[in-house]
Parts: structure tokens; sequence; C-alpha cells
């Protein structure tokens, strides 16, 4: 293959063009020509590749890292922008695999065989679908991960078969098929008018030290970097800053790095396609485990109901804060619009739910004295110890919360016409989950859970007052208590995780 170094990559490309190229494309050229040769199509390897902006900045990351690259800060992110908007996906194509870019830490993932041996076995099965490349593209890939994991075939899952065979027979026509480079989804996408950011927006999330939390966030500026700033309320009164910047990829995808109440947060949110609606995952940066999900509504749109805050209320008289825009009427209680929705007034007695609708969107406000049972969500995570060294990784809480239910018409737990009540206050504890954890004490070293349900995993490293000086890992029972009912979640404390891509 022929090799073309910064300019003369810039001049071959002009030529072909018979036009002067973009800045960002002689950008291109200049930072990845030496490697990747002028074609009809555009660089090699980088034409036969579509990518979200995680995964452009994985690729030029292990350039750097692996090849030296020479490149800039300013020139990476101006690279990640401009191949993430012409080289991109589209919002459909990202919309079953988000959990990942998102890193959802309790989500499971469920994928079939051959995929989940021969690719989820190291990282999710959500990388390979976040991205499209060519057939010839998909089987490089395949002879990629041999030449940089020569020993792939001789790991777990990988020695019990003709591992090879079946990466190149089976797998990369498969995903040629399941995930091409030219699809019709891409080609809407990239014709269609993009939505535009820059505005209020009314939003709905969780703050691990607050628990819901509303408020608006002001988009200003014509390009990315956008600035952002407001401030979020929580159900006690109390509110806090948020002040910040956010890129726009794709035309869609939201990344905000934010400060909220002193602390660094991440936003990673997807935009509708009618530029309306904001969806995604808000967390820490420096602990992405403890954060919450994001929904947004454009104020000035259309009427939208995000939700309600409480959704659980004492029987009587409650003033809660409906969260949306537009929202001028409910159909339940008496409401007077603010910045964030509408106040609205609810009566109501204990066992009785009041819902709330607007622009097709529902929520509940539920009156109880008593629950019939008591979930704990998620029902299942992982954390992982930490600390202990300079130079290891930080521990890697969970988060929980006891949600309460009614048993519904039918009288019978675990049915369709059952009715959250909602999250509720909760008293903690840690049990062991099995005869195996009690034996090796997990409850006692694994870690702690504090009194707003966030699970401290304890210090990594050797143990030596456990059997064998194993580790502080564990396999736990959270169990939460509220309105006389006891609920319970598996988690599993397991070890550090030292390598920590954008997408796992």
């Amino acid at each position: 293959m022929t090799r073309l170094t910064g300019i003369a990559a810039l001049a071959a490309a002009t030529a072909l063009t018979g036009a002067a190229a973009s800045a960002d494309e002689a950008l291109l050229e200049a930072s990845c020509g030496g490697c990747h040769a002028v074609t009809d199509s555009g660089l090699s390897r980088i034409a036969g590749q579509r990518k979200t902006p995680e995964g452009w900045l994985m690729t030029i990351v292990r350039m750097r890292i692996a090849h030296d690259v020479d490149i800039s800060e300013a020139d990476q992110s101006a690279l990640v922008s401009y191949l993430s908007d012409t080289q991109g996906m589209a919002p459909s194509e990202t919309a079953d695999w988000r959990y990942a870019l998102q890193k959802d830490p309790a989500h499971v993932e469920q994928s079939e065989e051959p995929m989940a041996s021969m690719c989820g076995r190291c990282h999710t099965v959500a990388r390979a679908a976040l991205q499209r490349r060519t057939a010839d593209e998909w089987m490089t890939h395949m002879h990629f991960h041999v030449g940089q994991f020569p020993t792939i075939e001789y790991q777990a899952l990988g020695r019990d078969r003709e591992w090879f065979r079946i990466a190149t027979e089976e797998i990369a026509p498969y995903l040629a098929e399941t995930y091409p480079l030219e699809t019709e989804a891409w080609s809407a996408w990239q014709a269609a008018e993009k939505p535009q950011v820059a505005g209020d927006w009314v939003v709905l999330t969780d703050l691990p030290e607050h628990g819901a939390v509303y408020g608006v966030l002001s988009v200003s500026g014509d390009a990315s970097p956008y600035a952002l700033s407001g401030s979020l309320t929580a159900q006690d009164g109390s509110s806090v800053d948020v002040g910040g910047q956010m890129n726009l990829y794709t035309g869609y995808e939201w990344r905000g790095s934010v400060t909220i109440d002193g602390t660094a947060y991440r936003q990673v949110l997807a935009v509708s396609e009618d530029g309306s609606r904001l969806e995604g995952r808000q967390f820490r940066t420096d602990d992405d485990s403890l954060g919450g999900m994001l929904s947004g509504a454009k104020a000035g749109g259309d009427p939208v109901l995000l939700g309600v805050v409480p959704e659980a209320a004492a029987p009587g008289t409650v003033t809660a804060q409906a969260v949306g825009v537009g929202l001028d009427d409910l159909g339940a209680g008496s409401t007077e619009a603010n910045a964030a929705g509408a106040t609205v007034t609810l009566e109501g007695a204990a066992g009785e739910v009041a819902t709330l609708a607007a622009g097709g969107d529902e929520a509940t406000v539920a009156f109880f004295d008593a629950v019939d049972r008591l979930t704990v969500e998620p029902a299942f995570t992982i954390a992982r110890v930490g600390g202990g060294s300079d130079v290891g990784p930080a521990p890697v809480p969970a988060q929980f919360k006891a949600i309460g239910w009614w048993n519904g018409p039918d009288g019978q737990p675990e049915t369709e016409d059952d009715i959250r009540v909602g999250a509720l206050d909760a008293d903690w504890s840690v049990e062991n989950h099995n005869e195996m954890a009690a034996q090796m004490e997990d409850a006692k070293f694994a870690g702690t859970i504090e009194a707003n349900g966030i699970f401290m995993p304890a210090v990594a490293g050797p143990n030596p007052e456990r059997p064998f000086s194993t580790n502080n890992a564990g396999d736990l029972k959270i169990v939460a208590e509220a309105g006389g009912q006891s609920g319970e979640a598996q988690l599993i404390v397991t070890v550090q995780r030292f390598i920590d891509p954008p997408i796992r």
C-alpha cells in the first residue's frame, strides 16, 4: 500500500476530487495520510467505517499509543467531530445499544451465539454493533484481532473451537450483512434537517446525594462547544447549580461535561430526531456507576410530561412538581405553571393513585400508608474493590433504590395489574447471598452500604484476615426495609477494572 505523508496526501486527494479539500479533510489527511493511502472513496481503512464519537476517539487514541501518531488534543477533538458528522451512526442504528455508550452499570447484556462467545467474551457485543463497515473491513477486523491479540485463540472460549475459521467464515460475513457500511437509515439521516439544540431544556434526572431532581438547562452558542448552565431542584426544595459545556456530534449525540454542586458529571444523551426530547444517562466523571437516567424536553414545544416529583405521598393533600413543558392541563388537581413545568396540588386517600397526563405522556402520584411488597432496583449489579495503592483504580460503588408496590385489584403480587408506588426511604443492610458467601464471610469483608442506598466496596488487594488471603470480593444480598416490607437484590463485588475504554 502506498504511503503518503502530510502535504503529499493532501495534494493527491485534491487531484482526485478536482477541488480544494476542506479544513477538516485536510486535517484528516495530514494526520492519517502517512499510513492510510488515498483511494477514490477516501483514505484507506478509514473510508470503509462508520462509528460513534466514542468509537472514533478509541481509534485515534489507539493510533497515538500503538503507532506513535503525533496529534494535539485540539486536533484529536476536531477529527472526532468531523468523522462523527460525516461517518457516524444514525439515531435508529444506535438505539438498541446505547447502554454501552451510557455505561449503564445495571444493564445485563443478552446476546446470542456465536456472537456471545466469539466477541462478547472480551467486550460487550454492543461495541461491535455500534459501528458499520464494508465486508472487506469486517474481514480485516477479524485479522486485526489475531494480529493485535495473538493469544486470542488460546484463551477461554477460544481454544475449544476453530476460532479463526469461525471468525472469518461465519462472524465476518454475519457482521457485514447485519452491520453494513451503507444503509438507508444513514442516508436518510445525512439528508435530514438536524435539530437545533440552543435554548432551554426542562430536565428530570437523579443525583446520588439528592434523589430525583428537576430543572432547566440553558444551551447557548452556535456550534460546539455549546455552553450549559442552569440549576436542579430536589424534592426537599434545595437546589444546586449546573455549569459546563456540551459537544453535539452527528447532529444528535449530546456529550456534556458539567459541574453540579462542585462535582464533575458526564452526560451521554441523544436528542430526538425532531429536536423535542432528550434521553440518556448522566453520571459522575470519576465514578460512572453513580448517576441516573436523564430525560428532557425542549421549552416552547408541544406538551411533554417527563414525570412527577414526588411519585409517592402520604394520604391527604400534596403539592408536587410535574416536570415538562406545556403543562397547562394535567387532567387532575389544580396546576400553576413554572419554568420546569407546573406545580400541581392533589388530594388522595390511602390506596388511591392520581394520574397526570399531557401530550400522550402519563405520570402518577400514589397515596400510601402501607405497601404490599418492596423491590430493590437494580435487582442485580456489580461493584468493584479498589484503592489501596497509588496506581490502582478507585473503588466502583453501586447505587440502589427501594421501590414500593401494591398488588392491584387481583391481590396477587407480580401480575400485570400491580401498581408501582415509587421510591421509598429505606433501611439498608448487607447479607451473604449464599452458603459459600457465608463460609467466606463476604458480608463482613466486601464493603458497606450507606443510608442513601449507595454501597461502598472495600479496599483492593490480598486480605490476610480472609481464608487464603483472598481479595475483598464477595457475593452479597442487598436488603431494604420500608413500609413494613423488605426487598432484596444481588450484588457481585469483584476485582478492579484496569482497562476502561469509552465503549467497554
